[in-house]
């Protein structure tokens, strides 16, 4: 059963299978490099929305090599608006490794890929079967959706043991991708096309007319915090260190979490004086998946301020990295750049 629904996969991918960037190369080299780009722009996003970043990317730097002797900087303008920026850094980080201390060519083993920063178990998989021809299945959201509904099983001791069972000597990284695929554009989490799906006449979850089960989303975590606006002879304050979760390593104006404790003394601990301050507004912003909900408060004078910090002119920002979240902040401060 199991091979007949893996060549039943594989036929249809030949002929269904989406053009995208990642999936046309010029040697194996570029094969390697596509796919590893594209893997850390898949974490957590979309394929249509990773499209146009991952062209410019590519057009920009266009092998590990290029890749790993590329500034920080330079990624991350590159990478910028896709989010999860700590992807950026771990991608940069990797190539850096893979050149080094692999000649530039990927490891072919799982416990060498598993190490790599920003590499978990699906993605060194993914890594595996997609750029190496591995018989390995990676297995995301969609994979697990396929196998899911085929063949009724919902645990993940089960998934995984139908996925080893679909497994071929052959094509091995068509096969992944084909699962996927079908998850993505067939066995979708609500309104499948099941009519439409090459696996129907032996999938279990279609001839046993089951429903699906309503999946409820999960809330995006809420982070209240307050924004420190200092402007003092046309420069900003601003500072790259003690930045919560998304925004650790990233320049930004000085960040307080809102408590139910009082403003003046959550502002004294962290100027380490007492601050005068005006209120400017509210802002929402969605980063990664937390929902922020910002105070924006004008700081009158500060005395004194430690080495964490630093005051950046309007030109002196333009040549730094600046975060869409650092933007809508200095545009409400009304600080041009």
């Amino acid at each position: 059963m199991h091979l007949s629904i893996s060549n039943k996969i594989l036929a249809w991918y030949k002929k269904y299978q989406r053009d995208l960037p990642w999936r046309r190369y010029s040697s194996k080299k570029d094969r390697h490099y596509k796919v590893l780009l594209s893997e850390f722009m898949l974490q957590q996003t979309q394929v249509k929305t990773v499209i146009p970043y991952f062209n410019i990317f590519y057009k920009n730097i266009n092998s590990i090599e290029k890749l790993a002797k590329t500034s920080q900087l330079k990624v991350n303008k590159l990478w910028q608006g896709l989010g999860y920026y700590r992807r950026a850094k771990f991608l940069l980080e990797t190539s850096k490794i893979v050149v080094n201390d692999f000649k530039g060519k990927l490891p072919t083993r799982y416990e060498d890929l598993i190490k790599l920063p920003g590499i978990g178990d699906y993605t060194a998989k993914a890594i595996l079967s997609i750029a190496l021809d591995q018989s390995t299945i990676g297995i995301d959201g969609n994979v697990r959706r396929v196998i899911s509904r085929v063949f009724n099983v919902y645990c993940k001791n089960k998934i995984s043991e139908n996925v080893n069972k679909l497994l071929v000597k052959e094509n091995s990284c068509l096969l992944m991708q084909g699962i996927m695929e079908i998850g993505a554009l067939i066995c979708k989490p609500q309104n499948p096309l099941c009519r439409d799906c090459c696996l129907h006449q032996k999938c279990k979850f279609y001839l046993t007319g089951e429903k699906l089960i309503q999946a409820s989303r999960k809330p995006k975590k809420i982070k209240k915090l307050i924004a420190c606006i200092f402007i003092k002879n046309k420069k900003i304050l601003l500072s790259d260190k003690n930045n919560f979760g998304p925004l650790s390593g990233f320049l930004n104006v000085p960040l307080v979490e809102r408590t139910k404790n009082n403003f003046k003394l959550v502002l004294k601990e962290k100027f380490k004086q007492n601050v005068k301050y005006s209120n400017l507004g509210y802002l929402n912003i969605s980063i990664s998946n937390i929902e922020t909900k910002i105070l924006c408060i004008k700081i009158k004078d500060i005395k004194k301020v430690d080495n964490s910090f630093i005051f950046l002119s309007s030109n002196q920002l333009q040549k730094k990295f600046i975060s869409s979240f650092l933007k809508k902040i200095l545009k409400k401060a009304e600080f041009t750049i």
